[in-house]
């Protein structure tokens, strides 16, 4: 951004024609005419908590033929508590991050990117991306279908491969410790916020999980302490069927992911398990998920990754929900409850990590 540019806009009134003329231009995206009117409809209601993602329908004048009728804009939420949330974990900043500096590069396709850029000193962020068509995104409440999760899992098993124990982190000082990420607002916030949590969302909690809540957050940090120590790749951090678009086939991208506001490093399970255990209901899960991690596996293998047993995998498979639970008490006492939608998809994920970490008997490992 130069310093012709405007501030960053706070709001989706703040997207005029003006500035978009502006920022599309510099990044090449419009080499001539303007932007003459903008419409601006909110998409993905209660399902992106932090930030809020706008559909824009653009006009033009003198434009070429191939400028975009619409685009997607992403800025950060106007709740304070998701708004505290995004600022104070990175969240804005590392999404930013990605799409200007490796969304290219990273391994796993990501939109086009038309605009990214920071304001630290307002926390502020603004990011333009493509409209992505022929397809359709996943959707988590109803749960992926077997092909969507292989497909998923064929994405993620190269990628993670890519990154295994890579010295390329080092040009990337913004990407950090994936699992302290999750332990941080753990370790701030949990003491305060469990109550809020079990008085909105206890009902979803089996009888004898609530008398653990008040010292599953010191238990977990623990366990994910342990976790911190395994083999280190980048992981998307929100890796779920509601962030993934499935192109129609015969398309030049099948598979395109979005919401890059979590990478990190971290061990590859962080990925493998939140995508198996959230986006598919129990019985698909518990019918497939051990073919999905042998495929997952197998990715790794053929990506060069060596000394990561598959016996290793599932054990780090089964340590990994009772982190899940923790950081979504967090969640779940600070971000509002959003719609209808927004609320069933709370509940599903909430139900699906839960009754994954029973059947593994996760709660075996946590330290005490």
């Amino acid at each position: 951004m130069t310093d012709t540019t405007p501030p960053l806009p706070t709001s989706l009134e703040g997207l005029t024609p003006e500035w978009l003329t502006l920022v599309l231009c510099e990044g090449g995206t419009l080499p001539e005419g303007a932007v003459t009117s903008v419409k601006a409809e909110v998409i993905g209601a209660g399902v992106g908590f932090i930030g809020t993602v706008a559909r824009l329908t653009l006009a033009y004048d003198g434009a070429p033929d191939d400028a975009p009728a619409t685009v997607i804009a992403k800025l950060p939420s106007d709740d304070p508590g998701s708004r505290m949330v995004g600022v104070a974990f990175g969240l804005y900043e590392r999404e930013v991050r990605f799409y200007a500096d490796l969304a290219d590069e990273c391994g796993l396709p990501a939109p086009n990117t038309y605009f990214a850029e920071y304001n630290a000193a307002a926390g502020q962020a603004a990011i333009l991306l493509e409209d992505l068509s022929a397809g359709a995104f996943g959707d988590q409440v109803a749960g992926a279908t077997l092909a969507e999760a292989e497909m998923a899992i064929d994405a993620l098993g190269p990628f993670h491969a890519k990154w295994w124990q890579s010295p390329e982190f080092a040009k990337y000082p913004w990407i950090t410790s994936g699992i302290e990420t999750i332990r941080q607002p753990i370790q701030m916030m949990y003491a305060a916020v469990w109550p809020v949590a079990l008085e909105r969302f206890g009902h979803l909690l089996p009888e004898n999980l609530r008398p653990l809540i008040p010292d599953f957050g010191r238990r977990t940090m623990a366990a994910l302490d342990q976790m911190a120590l395994g083999p280190e790749t980048l992981c998307h951090g929100d890796y779920r069927t509601d962030n993934i678009f499935f192109g129609a086939p015969g398309t030049q991208r099948p598979l395109v992911v979005c919401d890059w506001q979590g990478p990190g490093k971290a061990t590859g399970v962080v990925d493998a398990a939140y995508f198996i255990a959230g986006s598919l209901g129990p019985e698909a899960r518990r019918k497939h998920e051990d073919d999905l991690l042998r495929r997952y596996h197998h990715h790794l293998l053929a990506g060069g990754v060596k000394d990561y047993s598959f016996e290793q995998l599932k054990t780090d498979y089964r340590g990994y929900f009772a982190g899940v639970i923790a950081g979504s008490v967090v969640l779940l006492g600070t971000l509002p409850e959003g719609n209808d939608r927004g609320r069933r998809l709370i509940e599903t994920s909430i139900e699906r990590f839960i009754t994954a970490m029973e059947d593994h008997d996760s709660l075996a490992l946590l330290p005490e």
